[in-house]
């Protein structure tokens, strides 16, 4: 939708400016059932693209046996009517002898092998969200429910209606007691700017009852037509309810748990015609962003961001805590203008971010679009930061 699924990012996750520098990373902890796992043999990880854990404490928790082969480095892992294998350094799994792709491989970290936790999770049958902010795989054994058709007629409305621009059709599914229901000027404002395709790519009713049901969903976000935004694939929790099981589900609640952010094809290789004057100074004020954030320079920060910014309070916050936990140091490694309209434009940056003091912290090289506008004294500030890509350094 328009103010969903893309949109409610941008008003809630997404909605500050990238800092140049990110927050101190939380311990990766592991939930099952709402039970956390005990892990006394390595602690999660993050690869750049998957979480993994130690091998046998997931399985042997999943109800499975699990035999390692030393020779051939396979893994396999049974239990009745099942029968999963992968191998150390291989981006191929199978399931009951169907091969399946990984994002990342099994691999053995001080004599400790490590397995991909979401395709484990998935493969016994359960469900598995990541929350960023607590930094915690929460896995969810999946609850049988009578419910499914009703639940996919109600996602199919919301497809529809976003898809169509139906404001009082898209709003007929918010639950008028709910606090999304204020949602209402936004969503009109963005029917009215933008045209965009919405998906639903996956949905699992996570648990189920006759008046409330629990969704997972995982949805795509394209632009079609209007200003610039990346294309998204959000995940999230649904809260769904109704007053009676003959009454229509309504939504009382949804969590953003992950968000991935793209450029649509050929956006980095599109010739966009920018006067010199304001391409160096679009760039310039990104770097001074950097510069400012290397120096710790707070009051620097914030001048290079627009104050009508979603987020600007919530950055300077931000900002303050970083400099007083961190000394790091920033690189913007290239820069592209990507998109201009004369009094807006969108930035294309490489950057990296070493830590020389501070707490634990993955060094790292990363991607972003950054969008600006050029306020009336003719001055280039940063609006919103959209993360494309980060791995670590090594």
């Amino acid at each position: 939708m328009k103010l969903l699924p893309g949109f409610i990012a941008v008003l809630t996750l997404s909605s500050a400016i990238s800092l140049s520098a990110s927050a101190a990373e939380k311990p990766i902890t592991v939930q099952i059932d709402q039970q956390q796992l005990k892990l006394t043999t390595g602690a999660p990880l993050n690869d750049g693209h998957a979480i993994l854990v130690p091998m046998r404490p997931i399985f042997e928790k999943l109800g499975l046996n699990v035999v390692f082969d030393a020779k051939t480095s396979t893994i396999t892992a049974t239990k009745e009517g099942l029968v999963i294998k992968l191998q150390l350094g291989s981006k191929n799994a199978s399931i009951n002898g169907i091969v399946k792709p990984l994002q990342t491989a099994p691999k053995m970290i001080k004599n400790v092998t490590y397995v991909p936790i979401r395709f484990v999770s998935e493969a016994t049958g359960n469900h598995v969200v990541w929350n960023a902010a607590t930094r915690t795989v929460e896995i969810t054994s999946l609850q049988a429910t009578d419910e499914t058709a009703s639940v996919a007629d109600f996602f199919s409305k919301y497809v529809k209606y976003s898809n169509e621009e139906n404001y009082d059709g898209f709003m007929s599914l918010i639950d008028a007691k709910s606090p999304l229901a204020a949602i209402g000027p936004q969503l009109k404002q963005q029917f009215e700017t933008y045209n965009l395709n919405v998906s639903v790519d996956q949905l699992n009713i996570v648990d189920g009852k006759t008046s409330e049901v629990t969704v997972h969903t995982i949805e795509t976000t394209e632009k079609v037509s209007g200003p610039f935004m990346p294309n998204s694939q959000m995940e999230y929790i649904y809260s769904l309810t109704r007053s009676s099981k003959d009454a229509d589900w309504k939504i009382s609640n949804i969590q953003l748990q992950a968000v991935k952010y793209s450029l649509p094809e050929g956006a980095l290789t599109a010739a966009v015609t920018v006067p010199k004057a304001d391409e160096d100074a679009i760039k310039a004020v990104f770097a001074a962003n950097m510069d400012y954030t290397n120096k710790e320079d707070l009051d620097g920060l914030m001048s290079t961001i627009d104050e009508s910014s979603p987020g600007y309070e919530q950055n300077k916050i931000v900002a303050a805590q970083l400099f007083q936990a961190y000394d790091l140091q920033g690189t913007v490694e290239s820069s592209k203008v990507i998109d201009y309209t004369g009094d807006t434009a969108v930035l294309y940056t490489v950057q990296s971010i070493k830590k020389l003091k501070g707490p634990q912290f993955q060094d790292n090289r990363s991607t972003t679009v950054t969008t600006l506008k050029k306020t009336a004294d003719g001055k280039w500030k940063l609006v919103q930061s959209y993360p494309l890509s980060s791995e670590p350094l090594k």
